[in-house]
């Protein structure tokens, strides 16, 4: 009897460990996707000027407590670069292009263990892209 409730609970806290890592994760893919939509309704000038780095927290009891002893810290970074890289040959709309990556980095705890998680989302952004969609060819970007 014992070792059957041993092994059950053994089993129970593998289950809730599991279940915790799976919620950060999906926060972590939330996270991510949200600043990417974020992204890709900026202006050409606004691309240029995001902040590079960024944090967000998640807490299990729905708390908004950021800092609290039950929340975990996402942070984050945003890069804009040359699209280059993934755009093959050198087509003459190449300039018009940036590619920017978001990365997040987080750390749970897995037992008596640190272990550290990372993440990251790239997208394409156009000169004449979404915000042109969205609001009309007559919108003015600068």
């Amino acid at each position: 009897m014992a070792i059957m409730m041993v092994t059950l609970f053994a089993g129970l806290a593998t289950g809730y460990s599991i279940i915790n890592t799976l919620r950060q994760d999906l926060r972590a893919t939330q996270i991510l996707t949200q600043k990417t939509e974020a992204v890709r309704l900026c202006t050409w000038t606004q691309l240029n000027s995001l902040p590079q780095s960024f944090q967000d927290y998640y807490s299990p009891f729905g708390t908004t407590n950021a800092g609290s002893t039950n929340s975990l810290t996402y942070y984050g970074t945003i890069s804009v670069g040359s699209a280059s890289s993934v755009i093959p040959g050198s087509p003459t709309y190449q300039s018009q292009i940036e590619l920017v990556t978001i990365g997040l980095v987080w750390t749970n705890s897995v037992g008596s263990h640190q272990v550290a998680h990372n993440r990251q989302m790239q997208t394409l952004v156009a000169y004449h892209g979404l915000v042109n969609y969205i609001y009309g060819s007559g919108f003015v970007q600068q």
